[in-house]
């Protein structure tokens, strides 16, 4: 009887360390290490031709990744943090990497504005992987303004006022620039306002309004003209997509 018994356990026994055995592995979680290169901004040169340049400011970017995890949970625009060495920790599984300057770019009178997303890569835990991302050409546009021979001959103190749908940016001299993302209409919406010079037959510009295309990636250049007639003001939009963009 006592065999029987102990028969009867040992069976037992290794029924249950089979059926444990058999039981599913819950897939393992961890981190790995990303290495984020960021680079390939493009900038029109005076000489026109394309030159890149790597990005050495990695915090005016907001970064995303978008894939799955190990085990299998899926990842969509999940925001990461990338140090000042441009390394960040991970989710083991695979993505893209995402990354972009626009709230940067849209600060005060804007930036050139890039983004761009990394080929898809897989990182294991506890690997390091080096992630590159190229940035290619801007993708806002940089407005300037300036004033043909017969407006100065009539105007002074001219005022060019931009705006979209989320902000207003004024343009004093030739030498302020203001940079814009491409609104769904293709255009900004603009105010001009001068002073009539002494002596000459025209009267104070005080509000003329109107609208200028621009192009993502270009530069666009309002050039303040005169009808001679009239003395009415004619913003000539002009755009000539080699000039320096940066």
């Amino acid at each position: 009887m006592k065999h029987l018994l102990l028969l009867i356990s040992s069976l037992f026994l290794l029924t249950a360390c089979q059926q444990e055995a058999e039981l599913p592995v819950a897939p393992q979680e961890g981190e790995g290490t990303i290495v984020l290169s960021l680079g390939g901004a493009g900038l029109y040169t005076e000489l026109q031709t394309r030159a890149e340049q790597p990005v050495a400011d990695l915090r005016k970017y907001d970064f995303t990744i978008s894939g799955t995890t190990i085990s299998g949970a899926t990842v969509t625009n999940l925001p990461v943090t990338v140090d000042d060495q441009g390394e960040a920790k991970i989710a083991a599984g695979t993505y893209t990497l995402s990354a972009n300057n626009r709230e940067y770019a849209n600060l005060g009178s804007g930036h050139p504005y890039y983004s761009g997303t990394s080929e898809a890569f897989t990182i294991a835990i506890n690997e390091t992987l080096p992630v590159s991302i190229a940035l290619g050409k801007p993708r806002n546009a940089c407005i300037r303004v300036a004033y043909d021979a017969s407006f100065t001959a009539l105007y002074e103190n001219p005022v060019v006022t931009l705006s979209d749908s989320e902000r207003s940016v004024t343009l004093w001299t030739e030498e302020d620039a203001c940079y814009f993302v491409v609104p769904a209409s293709g255009a900004l919406a603009y105010t001009i306002t001068a002073n009539a010079l002494a002596n000459t037959h025209v009267s104070d510009m005080t509000a003329a309004t109107g609208y200028v295309e621009i192009r993502e990636g270009c530069n666009t250049t309002i050039t303040l003209k005169v009808q001679p007639t009239t003395g009415i003001i004619i913003p000539f939009v002009s755009g000539d997509y080699n000039q320096t963009f940066d």
